[in-house]
């Protein structure tokens, strides 16, 4: 479910003197990727005119409070948001969102579009808490309209979801971790109306339940890195409690919530109408990758064994096992992945090519690279090795054992500091 299917979209009245063909043409030149920075700014500025022109000519013929006038106010905020503008933007967006509120009621589903350009504006002026507040009434009103456990509230947290872990790059450690509280009890919350109202059939259920299981992988990052605050200063209503996360908030806590939504992945990928050997042995190697990232070989090395004997009945086992697990494949629990390096791939300028020694662990040890640049530093060198380091791959596996194994990689070269 989209933000679409959550908001009542309202057409806009032909109004006399306003040039709304103007509007969309401006619309459709600032689209075009390849349009230079001078003109993409003298559009911005046209486009801001042409939305305020409308605006006095839809309040002098309608009042204040006409119905076409949110749209217009949130087309105009969007232009001014592009022209970093973040003040007047947020003056245009909460104009919008009050016109809403005044026509369709303060519980109006559609002032989530106005509330999430908020959100993105207090953020972009460094107001966090005000981000917060507007994106916890994104969710009240959406509860309030379908209830807390209504699958039709997956596709608001959805959004929320994305918007806090978007965001979570851009804040210091403790800042960031404020943010991973909230979006633990978003994706609890997910978990337990996917849970109740998903069938495991859903051809959505593996990447939903999957999102989840990486999300906690990110806490874990975060607190091995981090540590936890002693205080998160969190307030979330959604919660229904203090944003201080209890003792039992550990690695291990996340290890398990991870595991049990990978699990589920499992049970969803088998249960697909057209799901194949390979798409369910892929699903139980990231179970085992899982085990093997939190240091559990014998488990991990279970899951890889119950994933090889699951392409016993594939159409030609030996080779398809050599294709998915003859060669250290890096762990990324990430819904984009990094295509592995074939043998006839060549670095580009930005990039470095790495040769190492993947261990039975999925540890790297011996980096090297491979022709390096006479620019690169013993310093960059340095980071590169660490940064290496501090990633855990599939090992090579030969009937259903891990084996120690070469393994090379494309590496984006680090800027030089200026």
């Amino acid at each position: 479910m989209t933000l679409q299917n959550l908001t009542r979209l309202h057409p806009i009245r032909w109004l006399s003197g306003v040039r709304i063909s103007a509007l969309l043409l401006l619309t459709l030149i600032s689209s075009f990727s390849g349009a230079d920075s001078l003109t993409e700014q003298q559009v911005e500025s046209d486009s801001i005119t042409d939305y305020m022109e409308a605006i006095d000519n839809s309040e002098g013929q309608f009042g204040a409070y006409a119905t076409e006038l949110s749209e217009l106010y949130l087309g105009l905020g969007n232009a001014l948001y592009a022209g970093e503008e973040y003040t007047e933007a947020l003056n245009a967006f909460q104009k919008g969102m009050q016109i809403e509120r005044v026509n369709y009621g303060l519980s109006s589903l559609s002032q989530s579009p106005y509330l999430f350009s908020i959100a993105d504006t207090e953020r972009y002026l460094g107001n966090w808490d005000k981000s917060q507040q507007a994106l916890e009434r994104v969710y009240t009103i959406n509860s309030n309209n379908y209830g807390e456990v209504d699958v039709r509230m997956l596709g608001v947290l959805d959004k929320i979801l994305e918007w806090y872990m978007d965001s979570y790059k851009d804040r210091r450690p403790k800042g960031g971790y404020a943010n991973l509280v909230i979006s633990e009890r978003i994706a609890q919350r997910m978990y337990e109306i996917l849970n109740k109202d998903m069938s495991l059939d859903d051809p959505e259920a593996p990447d939903r339940f999957r999102r989840l299981g990486y999300l906690q992988h990110v806490i874990a990052v975060h607190l091995k890195e981090h540590g936890e605050p002693s205080e998160s200063g969190l307030s979330i209503s959604m919660s229904g409690s203090s944003g201080r996360p209890n003792k039992a908030t550990t690695s291990h806590l996340h290890f398990l919530r991870g595991k049990l939504a990978l699990e589920k992945v499992i049970a969803s990928v088998i249960q697909q109408p057209n799901s194949t050997e390979t798409d369910q042995a892929l699903a139980i190697a990231e179970l085992g990758d899982w085990y093997l990232v939190f240091g559990q070989k014998a488990p991990a090395t279970a899951a890889y064994q119950l994933a090889l004997d699951v392409l016993e009945t594939s159409e030609d086992p030996q080779q398809t096992r050599e294709d998915l697990f003859g060669l250290p494949r890096m762990i990324e629990f990430s819904m984009t992945k990094s295509p592995p390096m074939a043998a006839g791939d060549q670095p580009t300028e930005s990039q470095l090519e790495l040769a190492m020694t993947i261990s039975t662990y999925g540890v790297p040890n011996n980096i090297e690279v491979v022709n390096p640049p006479e620019s690169l530093s013993k310093e960059a060198l340095r980071d590169i090795r660490r940064d290496t380091r501090g990633k855990r791959f599939r090992p090579k596996l030969v009937n259903g054992l891990a084996e120690e194994a070469p393994y090379r990689m494309l590496y984006d070269q680090p800027i030089p500091k200026g």
